[in-house]
């Protein structure tokens, strides 16, 4: 059955009001998560359910949030990052003073805000690389969830797996919520971006983290965020998928892999 079949195309047309790039989200993904409104609001039909949507702005939004992917936790997968810190230290990444990177993908925070923790770590030790000299981009289409990563207030736990991979928590428990501290939360700048339309500044990064979003892409939608990652990091630079993506889709040039297993990547110079 095609989109059209399915009444999907007419759904997929309200949500473009909103903007969001779901069109490249693979059907199955999509069909799941509307049909989860389409029964909380006891409608039948896609075409039914998207009459409902241009005629309230309020199941818009909750179909929105239902559609964001926010599978995320500080350090998810550490082996992952335990990885990448490693490659950072034997590549001598910041020596000219600044290192620069993009979270795509961010949802609440939690990525973005290990990954600024992380590189703080990496400048601590290396000792040439300033904590200003850090910068982290974060980007979302999901509004209200970007509202929760800048205010840097998690569940208490968020300590616990801080303090299982680096040196010190860059933050603290207060008031029964984690609190990212006052000296990290320069280093991340957020900001609503539909990734499958992104343009980046070309070679503007040095570093490029993107996981756990592939996996709901289909083919084209794949290539528009690969080729965006891609194209915003500089030659030599490290674009960092993780384990669990699932690559259906990859821009020319390929990059070249550093680490198969947890798909980690360098663009070529």
């Amino acid at each position: 059955m095609t989109r059209q079949d399915f009444g999907l195309e007419q759904v997929l047309r309200e949500l473009g009001r909103r903007g969001g790039g779901f069109e490249w989200y693979k059907d199955s993904c999509l069909l799941r998560r509307i049909e989860v409104r389409m029964r909380a609001r006891g409608v039948g039909t896609l075409a039914g359910y998207a009459t409902l949507l241009a005629a309230d702005e309020d199941e818009m939004d909750r179909l929105l949030r239902t559609l964001s992917v926010r599978v995320t936790s500080f350090f998810r997968n550490p082996d992952t990052w335990q990885r990448l810190l490693a490659l950072l230290a034997q590549d001598g990444a910041g020596r000219e003073g600044r290192l620069t990177a993009w979270s795509m993908g961010c949802a609440t925070g939690e990525e973005a805000w290990s990954l600024a923790m992380l590189l703080l770590e990496h400048a601590g030790r290396s000792g040439c690389l300033p904590p200003e000299g850090i910068e982290v981009f974060a980007s979302d289409v999901d509004a209200p969830a970007l509202e929760t990563a800048r205010a840097a207030r998690y569940p208490a736990h968020a300590l616990e797996a801080i303090h299982k991979e680096l040196d010190r928590p860059y933050g603290a428990v207060r008031e029964g919520s984690f609190e990212v501290e006052s000296s990290v939360r320069p280093r991340v700048v957020f900001h609503r971006e539909d990734l499958t339309a992104a343009a980046p500044q070309p070679g503007r990064y040095d570093l490029v983290c993107c996981r756990n979003l592939l996996i709901f892409l289909g083919p084209e939608g794949q290539r528009r965020v690969l080729g965006a990652a891609l194209g915003g990091l500089r030659a030599g630079g490290l674009l960092v998928l993780g384990r669990t993506e699932s690559l259906i889709a990859m821009p020319d040039p390929h990059p070249v892999p550093v680490d198969v297993t947890h798909r980690i990547y360098r663009r070529a110079r």
